[in-house]
């Protein structure tokens, strides 16, 4: 019998989409990456490359930093599963990366900046 990726990620202890799996792992990646450069190595350099990566994949810096410093391993996968949730529980998401797009809410346009205020001194020819 095939398994459906709802199934597979039920059975690994994860319910939620196949996206949301997706990016629970990367997160999970990421905060691993992290704990190496920051606790282990005290490698700024990387760790100011991973906080970046954080910001270019729009993921939640409190979502990283409540698993950081979650006060579990890091390498405890099920342990970090159960922090992740209780956090997710707690937050509704606040932005959307590349995993979720947001619904368009201005008449299906997506503005990226509000309009341009006219100018207040323009000179007359």
């Amino acid at each position: 019998m095939e398994q459906t990726g709802a199934q597979i990620n039920a059975d690994q202890g994860f319910q939620g989409t196949f996206a949301e799996c997706k990016e629970q792992q990367l997160v999970f990646l990421l905060v691993r990456q992290l704990a190496a450069a920051q606790f282990e190595l005290a490698n700024q350099p990387m760790t100011e490359r991973l906080w970046q990566e954080v910001a270019a994949l729009e993921i939640d810096p409190e979502r990283i930093t409540a698993l950081l410093y979650g006060g579990q391993d890091v390498a405890d996968r099920a342990a970090l599963r159960v922090l992740d949730e209780q956090w997710r529980e707690g937050h509704r998401p606040q932005r959307f990366g590349w995993f979720r797009r947001p619904a368009a809410t201005t008449g299906g346009v997506r503005r990226g900046a509000p309009p341009a205020a006219p100018r207040a001194h323009q000179r007359v020819h």
